[in-house]
């Protein structure tokens, strides 16, 4: 399952008014964070706060790869994964999601 989707809009006008998102640099533990979301069971976004907690390598399926991903200590509803997480200054900085490792299962 993908998380992200990039769009092509043909049509200038629909950018009017709009601003782009600005991205910043990866968290360090303790930084403050506000993610933003839209969580299944309503029609409208949830904001919350928190910092982050841990950092570790993560394995990502659709990459293949192992990348440096934080653990942010914030109410994170169901359905809001993909969501952007914003730094102190308003920029994006991780796309939240939820991770589970399989080694954890112990299968």
């Amino acid at each position: 399952m993908m998380l992200l989707a990039m769009l092509t809009v043909s049509d200038d006008e629909f950018w009017e008014g709009t601003s782009p998102l600005g991205f910043g640099e990866l968290p360090a533990l303790q930084d403050a964070v506000t993610v933003a979301g839209y969580p299944i069971g309503g029609d409208t976004i949830s904001v919350t706060s928190g910092a982050v907690s841990r950092m570790e390598i993560l394995s990502y399926v659709h990459g293949s790869t192992e990348l440096l991903g934080p653990q942010i200590g914030a109410a994170i509803n169901s359905g809001s994964s993909g969501g952007p997480a914003f730094d102190d200054k308003g920029k994006c900085v991780v796309s939240h999601f939820s991770f589970l490792n399989m080694k954890m299962l112990r299968i």
